[in-house]
């Protein structure tokens, strides 16, 4: 694949430091200045990067430490690094420890580990684990898909939001059934606790107000009641010290940035800028922002934006790639933020069109609870400096525009985003002889199935990942994964003619019919590959009796269903989907 990848980023709670993560295992220590500029980097490599072994976590424990956590066939090591300037590695434990970390922090001079389990039943714990005692104990009970938030382990506290209410669990050093954890309620989801202030989410019509709570008082606060809302409240950011709330989330698509003084006024706003920053915090000077930024040509990096005083508006500065990650390729491309009517609905969609495409590709986030934004996408930048206009639609279901938007889907997998993606075919690219699906997971069960419901409508179909029949994945699922499918089509899951009509199995005769690339890691552990390669068998026979012509590609890869993999495939995916087909 290249140069590395970054895929773990973390900045110390001083903001004096940043840890980096790439795909080859290898990781470094920066440091920072005032405005979140990158000065000396050390690569940490004392642990080894042995192929047997991959990086699982990274973050600081202190202002000068950083846990480096390792995984082989046997367990996980614990690797502790210490001084920034020498990147010196002080302490590595071997650990039989079967879960993955959620996070890591010292607490009366123990390192402790944060873990999660999820039982049979779906329920979700959450625990604590002693590598040194060699023990582990829970700090909350069973809880029905919760959403994680914060652990203090100074204060002792662990905040989950449950069914759309905030709870703030209170450990002591006494061990007790995980039943009688003593725990506060709020009203709202919790995003942060600093002190004895709350920063909770509260919904609104249209999404989410960020505000707060004194604990101990019913009072709840608005940050700003002018203010359009969040389509999704991502984070938020307690400054108890400076009386500051920094809000991170999605609006109408578009990943934005507001930050708030307790008493609301708003002191910045960053929205509808190229690419996305996110996991951003503020710097050293509070004068700008650190994160990950990235865009559709360039691969995640450490990007900053400093705010002008004068203006309240921020200004990006350029972000550099260096002799690790290498150069990023091409133009960015144009992006036009589109919306076509279905019936009483606003479809949002992107759209990168080059001066002259004759050729269409639509492109299919996964999810389906997912959002497509200008982020890196090597298939959308091959695509785009291959002359092909790009439609990135961000089908009903799709997150960041409200949550009756997201809900559209609901017990209606493949129903209305199906019809969607036919509708946007026919009424606005009509005129388009070429236009073609690329979808990934969910986005590339929507591909398959709307292909194969009307295979003469499409050129070609990608299908990176998918699942193809909604029965099996259901019957052959794990816990979490059916929890998930009986919150999202529960009363489907009673119709096996409903799950057999709205499954891309159905159609083998109509996929016959169209150009199919099958994209799919050996080790996906949420779709399964048999899927894709029993409907790969099944259109191949129905090809060899019913004499169907077309081309047809299946390529198994070595990874497994993650974020970013779509780097690994893209060139196969762009030379199919831009092949010329000859007349005969």
């Amino acid at each position: 694949m290249g140069y590395p990848f970054l895929t773990r980023m973390s900045v110390n709670k001083e903001r004096t430091s940043m840890l980096l993560g790439y795909d080859d295992n290898t990781c470094e220590w920066c440091s920072l200045d005032d405005t979140g500029r990158m000065g000396s980097r050390k690569i940490l490599s004392e642990h080894g990067t042995e192929s047997e072994q991959h990086t699982q976590h990274i973050q600081f424990i202190g202002r000068n430490q950083v846990l480096v956590i390792t995984q082989d066939k046997a367990g996980k090591w614990l690797h502790i690094y210490e001084n920034e300037e020498r990147a010196i590695l002080v302490q590595s434990r071997f650990v039989k420890f079967p879960f993955p970390v959620m996070q890591a922090a010292w607490q009366e001079e123990r390192l402790l580990l944060l873990f999660s389990i999820r039982n049979r039943s779906g329920s979700v714990r959450i625990g604590l684990y002693d590598p040194e005692k060699d023990e582990a104990r829970w700090v909350t009970p069973d809880l029905d898909q919760p959403q994680f938030v914060f652990w203090s382990a100074s204060t002792r506290e662990v905040g989950v939001n449950v069914g759309g209410f905030g709870r703030v669990y209170s450990y002591s050093q006494d061990i007790l059934p995980s039943s009688e954890i003593p725990y506060t309620e709020y009203a709202y989801p919790v995003m942060d606790k600093q002190g004895d202030l709350v920063a909770v989410s509260i919904p609104v019509e249209h999404g989410f107000q960020p505000g707060w709570i004194r604990q101990g008082e019913g009072l709840v606060h608005v940050c700003s009641m002018d203010s359009e809302p969040f389509s999704e409240l991502i984070r938020m950011q307690l400054d108890a010290h400076q009386q500051l709330v920094l809000c991170e989330g999605i609006t109408c698509g578009r990943w934005q940035y507001v930050q708030y003084t307790l008493d609301r006024e708003k002191r910045f706003e960053l929205r509808d800028y190229p690419g996305i920053l996110t996991q951003a915090v503020l710097s050293r000077d509070r004068q700008g922002l650190i994160g990950k930024y990235e865009s559709i040509v360039r691969p995640p990096a450490p990007g900053i934006y400093r705010f002008s005083e004068q203006t309240s508006t921020s200004t990006p500065f350029p972000i550099g790639r260096d002799e690790r990650t290498g150069n990023y390729p091409g133009e960015e491309p144009d992006v036009i933020y589109g919306r076509i009517r279905y019936g009483q609905d606003m479809i949002p969609y992107m759209d990168m069109h080059p001066e002259g495409a004759e050729q269409v590709v639509i492109y299919l986030h996964g999810g389906p609870h997912n959002c497509l934004f200008d982020s890196f996408s090597p298939v959308i930048s091959g695509l785009y400096q291959a002359g092909v206009r790009v439609i990135g639609l961000n089908y009903p279901g799709s997150s960041g525009f409200g949550t009756d938007y997201r809900m559209l889907i609901q017990n209606d997998w493949g129903g209305v985003d199906a019809e969607v993606i036919q509708f946007m075919r026919e009424q606005m690219l009509s005129s388009y002889s070429n236009v073609s699906l690329y979808g990934v997971s969910y986005g590339a069960y929507l591909a398959l199935l709307v292909a194969g419901k009307s295979p003469a409508l499409w050129s070609n179909v990608v299908a990176c990942a998918p699942f193809t029949d909604l029965e099996r994945l259901y019957a052959g699922g794990g816990a979490k994964l059916r929890s998930f499918l009986q919150t999202e089509i529960g009363e489907l899951l009673h119709d096996p003619s409903a799950l057999r009509d709205r499954s891309p199995t159905a159609y083998v005769s109509g996929l016959s019919e169209v150009n199919i690339q099958f994209i799919h890691g050996q080790e996906d552990q949420l779709c399964p590959v048999e899927q894709t390669e029993r409907l790969y068998r099944d259109i191949m026979e129905n090809k060899r009796l019913s004499g169907a012509v077309g081309r047809i590609e299946l390529h198994i890869e070595d990874m497994a269903h993650e974020a970013y993999s779509e780097r690994i495939w893209a060139q196969k995916a762009v030379d199919f989907l831009t092949y010329s087909r000859v007349s005969t």
